[in-house]
């Protein structure tokens, strides 16, 4: 398993879905050549599985750090009257949470299947 593919992966993603909710389509400066990187490489379920973990965690990470924050300045008021009301993001972590999921599941399966063929080419 090239577990280097695996982490660029998750780098590239994390930094594509986390800049995707601060600067917008800008992000698919970064997110397009990962695509284009997770697609041509030679082990691409990896860099892959990577990728969609990176974009999960990325996004839901800034997500619950901005629900976080809100919370945290509505508990800090110290007498003067300050609120913070952020949107329901509930259906936006669901979804981060399925690229993790679904990044999850394609790596497992893919680090069997370079297992399975390593262990294939030994024997022969």
């Amino acid at each position: 398993m090239r577990l280097t593919h695996w982490m660029v992966g998750v780098m590239l993603g994390a930094v594509g879905g986390g800049s995707a909710l601060i600067v917008g389509a800008v992000a698919l400066l970064v997110l397009v050549p990962g695509l284009v990187w997770a697609a041509r490489e030679p082990t691409r379920p990896l860099g892959l599985a990577g990728l969609l973990v990176g974009v999960g965690v990325g996004a839901g990470g800034l997500l619950e750090a901005a629900g976080g924050r809100c919370a945290a300045f509505n508990a800090t008021t110290m007498g003067v009257v300050q609120s913070c009301y952020s949107a329901d993001v509930t259906p936006y972590l669901a979804v981060a949470l399925l690229l993790v999921a679904a990044g999850a599941v394609l790596t497992v399966v893919a680090r069997r299947r370079t297992t399975c063929s390593t262990r294939t080419e030994h024997r022969a």
